[in-house]
């Protein structure tokens, strides 16, 4: 049985950032107030985050934006993805080109870039975090070890606990298929997650009381592939591609993978998987609906079998109720195509991300820079939001029970009840009573 009963930050306790620990406190701290900001404007959820390149030789501090725009915040509601978080938004591709450039004209090994966040990164921002980490690699711009930090705030735990977003769940998964190692055996791959978890007791019981989250993989022979997506991978031969379907068979989306081979920069979220998962988004967002990541229970086909991470991170948000591989539509050259970094096979990557913090081999160093007995003032505020927007849905049901009783006040006027509840201009200057001038 395979016990996952530590939190994952716990190996996040003892790594040190570079340079100043206090000027990093002190970014982590910017990112909550950043957050409650933002939330208190209703431009954002609770979390914030900004990135940086620090140089170990000379103490310099390089600030990846603006003074205007070197913060980025949560975007979930504003684009209809349940991943837009503060870090994948922080991690958008005209910053990351900025870090590129900035790196490769100062031609300087003493770089590194930290990510000051709010949260810990869910799965699929931390994808995000260990493609970029291995394109500056790859491109000789950082060090293998120590060269990208991700510094945060507030843990999974305490982010539910103050704020009610659970992103532990989506975590556990990946743990789970570290633990079980079964991307380190080819003949097994995600294909065999579903049962492993099933078959093992404790990740059993995790799963079935939410703790854990995942998506079944299953590879789909061709007589069993139903006719409409047959049709499309027909005519898209060798080219990675998904089709996403409703329960019921209708098609929702499809796409290719976007990519080209003369772009600067690598951009995963133009594969195929997530390609497609963004355009269902987009599809249920034009269609106003109020969770448009919410495919509620869609099937997704695609004839890459060697799955990355970031598009089965992505996929865990999107309630899809299985991935189905076609087999008989793929190839070497469609998984090679497929690759979320090109040179660097899916598999190693997935093997970094489903890695625990700081091991050997993973090219982040995560640091846990929060109080675990403090609260995020943008999560207590997102508590107390998402309270006063229940208790106003409790006074509207109940002013409909109400009607139109009438009060009185002591000097003789009266009013209609419901007129002066959830009135909030009424008394909202209130100062306090003059105090006594003469106490005794």
């Amino acid at each position: 049985m395979v016990k996952l009963d530590f939190p994952r930050y716990i190996n996040a306790l003892n790594a040190n950032p570079p340079g100043n620990p206090e000027v990093w406190k002190a970014l982590v701290n910017q990112t909550d107030h950043f957050a409650y900001d933002t939330s208190l404007n209703d431009k954002g959820g609770p979390f914030g985050a900004s990135l940086w390149l620090y140089n170990t030789q000379t103490d310099d501090y390089v600030c990846v934006g603006t003074a205007d725009t070197f913060q980025d915040s949560n975007a979930v509601l504003s684009k209809g993805r349940a991943s837009a978080h503060a870090e994948a938004e922080n991690l958008s591709a005209d910053k990351k080109e900025s870090v590129i450039n900035f790196l490769t004209k100062t031609n300087d090994k003493n770089w590194v870039l930290v990510q000051v966040s709010s949260g810990e990164s869910c799965p699929s921002c931390r994808s995000k975090q260990v493609l970029f980490a291995n394109e500056l690699i790859e491109k000789g711009l950082i060090k293998e070890q120590d060269g990208f930090f991700v510094i945060f705030k507030a843990t999974y735990g305490q982010t539910f606990t103050d704020a009610g977003f659970n992103d532990a769940p989506y975590d556990q998964t990946l743990r789970a298929i570290n633990k079980l190692g079964i991307l380190k055996e080819p003949s097994k791959g995600l294909t065999s997650l579903d049962d492993a978890v099933t078959n093992d007791l404790v990740l059993n019981t995790e799963r079935t009381s939410g703790n854990l989250i995942l998506t079944p993989v299953q590879n789909l022979n061709t007589p069993e592939t139903p006719a409409i997506v047959k049709d499309l991978f027909d005519c898209y031969g060798s080219t990675p591609f998904a089709v996403i379907t409703e329960p019921n068979g209708n098609l929702i989306t499809q796409s290719a993978d976007t990519r080209s081979i003369t772009q600067s920069i690598d951009e995963p979220e133009k594969t195929a998987i997530v390609s497609a998962l963004y355009k269902a988004a987009a599809h249920n967002k034009a269609q106003n609906k109020d969770q448009p990541w919410n495919l509620q229970g869609a099937k997704l086909y695609t004839n890459i079998t060697d799955i990355g991470p970031l598009a089965y991170t992505e996929s865990l948000w999107y309630n899809l109720s299985e991935i189905n591989l076609l087999p008989d539509y793929s190839s070497e050259a469609i998984n090679e195509q497929a690759q979320e970094l090109s040179g660097t096979t899916n598999t190693d990557l997935f093997l970094q991300v489903t890695a625990e913090y700081n091991v050997t081999g993973s090219p982040l160093t995560v640091i846990f820079n929060g109080n675990e007995e403090q609260a995020s003032i943008a999560h207590l505020l997102w508590r107390a939001k998402t309270a006063r927007e229940a208790l106003e849905r409790q006074q509207s049901t109940l002013m409909k029970s109400i009607g139109t009783e009438k009060i009185t006040y002591i000097d003789g006027s009266s009013d209609v009840l419901k007129n002066i509840i959830n009135h909030d201009e009424r008394d909202s200057h209130y100062n306090g009573k003059t105090a006594d001038p003469t106490p005794e």
